[in-house]
């Protein structure tokens, strides 16, 4: 997919002086090649009031991998293309050093970048058969529990055939770029950016009753909330989320479009698990 950047949106970690001081620098070098170019601070009004060009525009985000969630929520959907700047630690989301970025940005302009449309999910909220909630994540969506020390009780149905009941500390959905953060760290499988699928993992589950599962793009995953003794939340990303009660159902998919990325090519998928300390070789 070839396209031509007219626009950039340079949205920084809010309050984050590095950050800011960073992307007027940005700006002027966008400038200098024609493009129009803005510095946004996530979370602040003017960047939630943005309206985004039908073709030409890039978001190229200086932060850390929480903000590149918050960012590129916003961008599931949509003919936009996110790129990110890595101002955090592991920045497994962000291409770009911070060291080399005017280098690894010319890549922009020329052939070594590429767009591709990765997995991100979506989750619709019913109870008592009405819609209460939607929402979107980049990375996964969680059901647990909040401070209370006990296992949560849920039943799973995929394409509407009932898997079983689970008693669990939670459950992981995790798309494949989620699948380096949260779900890995609960035992979950590690998918390749390229597929069209998404992972089902649980928590520390009783018993050890179920493993981690990969399901097709297009299938659909349901939760029911069966327990009864406490409140629980769906959260997306770790950063939005809603309070869940007891009857509730809880539907997951893919989004449509998912979340468009520009791919510099500045490290293929397994130097980047090697590099963040993903795969340690035993030579």
């Amino acid at each position: 997919m070839s396209r031509t950047i007219h626009t950039v949106f340079i949205v920084t970690k809010a309050g984050h002086t590095a950050a800011l001081e960073l992307a007027a620098s940005m700006k002027e070098w966008f400038l200098g090649r024609g493009c129009e170019a803005e510095v946004f601070e996530n979370g602040r009004l003017q960047w939630q009031k943005v309206v985004f060009p039908a073709t030409g525009g890039l978001v190229l985000v200086l932060g850390g991998d929480g903000t590149m969630l918050s960012v590129a929520r916003r961008l599931v959907g949509s003919d936009i293309p996110v790129l990110g700047v890595n101002l955090g630690r592991v920045g497994f989301l962000t291409e770009v050093s911070v060291d080399e970025w005017q280098t690894q940005i010319e890549r922009l302009f020329d052939e070594r970048v590429r767009y591709v449309r990765r997995v991100a999910l979506s989750c619709i909220v019913e109870r008592s058969s009405h819609r209460i909630y939607s929402g979107v994540a980049v990375n996964d969506m969680v059901v647990h529990r909040g401070a209370l020390a006990r296992v949560i009780k849920l039943e799973l149905h995929v394409q509407g055939e009932r898997l079983g009941g689970l008693r669990a500390d939670g459950l992981i959905v995790s798309s494949p770029t989620g699948s380096t953060g949260y779900a890995v760290s609960a035992n979950g499988p590690l998918i390749h950016p390229d597929l069209n699928a998404f992972s089902v993992t649980p928590i520390c589950p009783f018993l050890n009753a179920l493993k981690p599962f990969v399901l097709c793009g297009d299938m659909e995953l349901a939760i029911d909330i069966q327990d009864t003794d406490t409140d629980l939340y769906l959260t997306q990303d770790g950063q939005d989320g809603v309070i869940l009660k007891a009857g509730d159902r809880v539907t997951i998919s893919t989004a449509p479009k998912g979340l468009l990325v520009a791919e510099l090519g500045c490290a293929s998928y397994f130097e980047r698990l090697r590099t963040r300390g993903f795969y340690k070789d035993q030579q």
